[in-house]
């Protein structure tokens, strides 16, 4: 009986790349529930915790506006990029790197992205789970779709995503408003800009429906958020 010579098979490469994907894919898909179930929230600056009633929700969308809203967003971003957290910037022509490096954001761990409208939503959905956090600025109006399938996938990777022009479909879970903004630090025509005194509206969702207000300093003085400290009122000595 003559002998069968086995020949061995032969392995499509676009087909084991493929495989391997869908294998780790897998393991990601496993992983990522228990990693969300030990870590439901990302870090807030103090100034900023009473704004945010469930926190820093991952999962969530957040939307700022009024002037000073790119400050506002970099600073809901400060504390979580300065923990180790990557933070993704899309579409942002109005925020410059010094800006977010003193507003507490590790330049190291930043990415900043400007695709076309016609890619905006693939990109933004390529970010998401891919960092913690995502600011967008949106050059064209997004869809209801469009914010709903991106809104699936935050819930699903656990990435925030906060838009800096106010402009979000339905509504952000957390909406956050700067409805009054003052400079100080300019005297009789000279000087230099030192920090702003701002007041934040919050609204919302859910939890965060609730309204809130509070006041900071937008940038302070070292460029980063700060408390406003009120001084007690002086009384007049009674002799």
């Amino acid at each position: 009986m003559a002998a069968v010579e086995l020949l061995p098979s032969v392995v499509d490469p676009d087909e084991a790349i493929a495989d391997r994907r869908a294998r780790l894919q897998l393991v990601s898909d496993r992983v990522a529930p228990m990693a969300l179930a030990r870590e439901r929230t990302l870090p807030l600056l103090d100034e900023l915790i009473s704004l945010f009633p469930e926190g820093l929700r991952r999962g969530s969308t957040v939307s700022v506006a009024g002037s000073g809203s790119t400050a506002l967003a970099l600073a809901v971003a400060a504390a979580a990029s300065t923990a180790g957290s990557w933070v993704a910037v899309v579409s942002d022509p109005d925020l410059g790197l010094a800006a977010a490096e003193e507003a507490g954001i590790a330049l190291q761990r930043m990415l900043v992205v400007d695709p076309e409208p016609s890619s905006w939503s693939a990109a933004v959905a390529a970010l998401v789970g891919a960092v913690d956090i995502v600011l967008v600025a949106p050059r064209h109006r997004v869809r209801d779709a469009e914010a709903r399938r991106l809104s699936g996938r935050l819930r699903e990777r656990g990435s925030v995503l906060v838009c800096t022009n106010g402009r979000w479909p339905s509504g952000a879970d957390v909406q956050l408003e700067v409805v009054e903004s003052k400079w100080s630090g300019l005297g009789c025509g000279h000087g230099v800009l030192q920090s702003r005194r701002v007041t934040v509206n919050g609204g919302g969702r859910g939890a965060s429906a609730r309204p809130r207000s509070a006041d900071m300093l937008l940038p302070g003085p070292l460029g980063r958020p700060e408390f406003v400290h009120v001084e007690a009122p002086a009384f007049a000595a009674q002799g």
